[in-house]
């Protein structure tokens, strides 16, 4: 089982009573934003959602922990299966030190709030997470602005993130739109397939497209080894491949141009990824100048 789920069981542990699942993802949350948990790069990130901060994955692997009878999910609240006390107590007891007095912090100091009083007290101190909430009777007097993306042709890669601090990066940088450039669409992390990365999208108000033809196959990446070998590959992307694409290159330059959308592929190194070519392309066409979104 992995580190952040044996925390999960040790949260709904320590709290020694059912959690509503909103108040399950805010103590989550409240164990990244201000523990030892921050420092964990696999943790749960965290995205503005119905009800402030909302992990996709962590509700993901929550129905997993359902699924396999450690976790109890009814009307009642979030609870542990008593049927399993034992080898959960043997999980949580496999955590480090630190995750454990974690743990017991974050529910001792907001354990016995009152829902609406956990929410509040979250977004007053996280305003950002409370964008996009739908209990605006418990927002402070005044939120930041959101972010609006100016002119550009944006790209971003997607990998070292969970899905959620994926997204986070994208609406921080308000960008509206996703043009998804990879020639196949598919992903073992969870999030970034096609399906899964367009419906998430759409939760969240972002516009997902994917343009196929600017990517490249899969066949001429197998021999890819290093830093020289993706610049072979790009400058053949570059030369012979994108001057075949003119019709999709002019279709995101007039999507850039209506809406602040970023191409997406897998890449975090821009320069080992041929968003970086397609992009100059695009900002040839269109005008506008390239960022890459970091």
């Amino acid at each position: 089982m992995l580190r952040r789920q044996k925390i999960i069981l040790a949260l709904l542990d320590s709290a020694a009573k059912p959690l509503s699942q909103t108040t399950f993802v805010k103590l989550v949350f409240l164990l990244k934003e201000e523990t030892e948990v921050r420092d964990d790069a696999t943790f749960y990130g965290f995205v503005p959602y119905h009800y402030g901060p909302f992990s996709f994955a962590l509700y993901r692997e929550l129905e997993a922990l359902v699924r396999d009878s450690y976790v109890v999910k009814d009307d009642v609240g979030l609870r542990l299966d008593t049927a399993m006390t034992a080898e959960t107590r043997r999980l949580v007891a496999d955590l480090p030190g630190a995750a454990r007095t974690a743990v017991d912090h974050v529910t001792s100091r907001y354990g016995s709030k009152a829902q609406n009083s956990l929410l509040r007290d979250v977004y007053a101190r996280y305003p950002w997470f409370a964008a996009k909430t739908e209990r605006k009777d418990l927002l402070p007097a005044t939120l930041p602005p959101s972010p609006s993306a100016q002119p550009a042709v944006y790209t971003i890669g997607y990998e070292g993130n969970s899905i959620d601090s994926f997204f986070d990066r994208v609406l921080r940088a308000g960008v509206r739109g996703i043009a998804d450039v990879r020639a196949n669409p598919v992903s073992r992390k969870y999030g970034f397939a096609r399906s899964s990365l367009s419906g998430i999208a759409q939760k969240l108000g972002i516009n997902y497209r994917h343009y196929p033809e600017l990517g490249i196959p899969s066949v001429h990446r197998a021999a890819l080894n290093g830093f020289a070998s993706y610049q072979r590959l790009l400058d053949r992307y570059e030369r012979t491949m994108l001057p075949k694409q003119t019709v999709g290159v002019a279709a995101l330059a007039d999507l850039v141009q209506s809406e602040a959308t970023t191409l997406l592929c897998v890449e975090s190194d821009v320069r080992c990824c041929h968003r970086s070519r397609l992009a100059d392309a695009v900002a040839t066409v269109s005008g506008l100048p390239v960022k890459h979104l970091e």
